[in-house]
């Protein structure tokens, strides 16, 4: 959403409207999941997807409508009959769609666009049938405060106490409140993933381009200059040059943090662990052999760092890919932490019985 968010924002700087598809529910082998979306500009700009391309020149029709008329469309897509043929998706499964004009000036959506860029926890209800207005939208934040009106009183105490109970695992999901003859629409945006370095080393640099490119924040730590710099990571979000035992005093970790441990020297490699293990994070690895883990491992237990602490620590990191290169080994990284992430095994598809692409 955040990417999709600054296309809309350059065009409406542009004086262009924009009309947003967000995919709420699917099922079988759909290929995107809830909350995928594809936005459109006035000017036939497009920005995202909700399909990988099968049913997307359908998508854009009606998103080029809802520019024109300003009414807002649920599309569903399956693979029944001619559908196969016309906008039916080739991988199988289906999937509902809801399109809509975005207006540039509605409190709701600027509330919205505010809570994605300074990172609040934010649950967007959309009332899509039955019950309330179709089409209307409530805001529900961490700390209580909501915003706006699905235009029934009932439903929205009801999608109010639904979203907190989401808040523990974010998600997106398409909820059925039968006894009120309503479909919504409920989706919690968390803060942005975070990916904290340690360890402004060769393969750090490419670690961080990737990560960037997949929507994470990144913080490069380490205490010499020469590797902790802006000539080296221009894209990164922070670049700190201090001792880790320092720099984690200032860091929030929790679910959304993945921190990847880097240089191979114990001086900067332990103290990071030290300082991040027990804290939440939803990924810590460590670069080096299984042999220099073992001896790790046993200094750290002996400096009071507990089994079951040292037992969150993917070691040696990454993906089994055969990498040799700094840009391999920053795949396998990154890999690895996209598919604890995903809750997914991060082996091959072909010997899974995985729906995932």
């Amino acid at each position: 959403m955040r990417e999709v968010l600054k296309k809309i924002e350059a065009w409406r700087a542009a004086g262009q409207a924009a009309a947003l598809a967000t995919v709420v529910k699917t099922e079988g082998s759909a290929p995107r999941r809830a909350g995928a979306r594809l936005a459109l500009s006035g000017g036939g700009e497009m920005a995202g997807s909700v399909s990988g391309g099968c049913v997307e020149n359908d998508v854009i029709y009606h998103a080029q409508q809802a520019l024109e008329t300003g009414e807002p469309a649920l599309l569903r897509y399956d693979i029944a009959g001619d559908m196969v043929w016309d906008v039916g998706l080739a991988c199988g499964g289906a999937l509902e769609v809801w399109v809509e004009r975005l207006d540039a000036q509605d409190p709701l959506q600027l509330a919205l666009e505010g809570a994605l860029r300074t990172g609040r926890t934010v649950v967007q209800a959309i009332c899509l049938e039955g019950a309330g207005t179709p089409g209307a939208k409530r805001l529900i934040w961490l700390s209580g405060e909501t915003m706006g009106s699905l235009g029934d009183a009932a439903l929205d105490r009801q999608v109010s106490a639904d979203a907190g109970d989401m808040l523990a695992q974010p998600r997106a999901e398409l909820r059925e409140y039968d006894e009120l003859s309503a479909q919504v629409f409920i989706e919690v945006f968390p803060p942005p993933p975070h990916l904290v370095i340690f360890g402004g080393v060769h393969a750090a640099i490419p670690l961080t381009t990737l990560a960037k490119a997949l929507g994470y924040l990144v913080t490069v730590i380490d205490p010499r200059r020469q590797f902790a710099n802006r000539e080296r990571f221009p894209h990164a979000d922070q670049v700190v040059a201090a001792w880790p035992q320092k720099a984690v005093e200032r860091l929030e970790i929790g679910p959304m943090t993945f921190c990847a441990i880097l240089t191979h020297d114990p001086k900067i490699d332990e103290p990071a662990l030290k300082g991040v293990l027990g804290r939440g994070a939803g990924y810590v690895g460590a670069i080096g052999s299984r042999k220099t883990h073992a001896e790790r491992f046993e200094r750290m237990a002996r400096h009071g760092v507990s089994a079951e602490q040292l037992a969150e620590v993917y070691a040696p990191i990454g993906l089994d890919l055969g990498a040799e290169t700094p840009e391999e080994i920053a795949l396998a990284v990154m890999a690895e932490i996209v598919a604890v992430r995903r809750g997914a095994p991060g082996g091959f598809l072909r010997d899974g019985d995985s729906k995932r692409i």
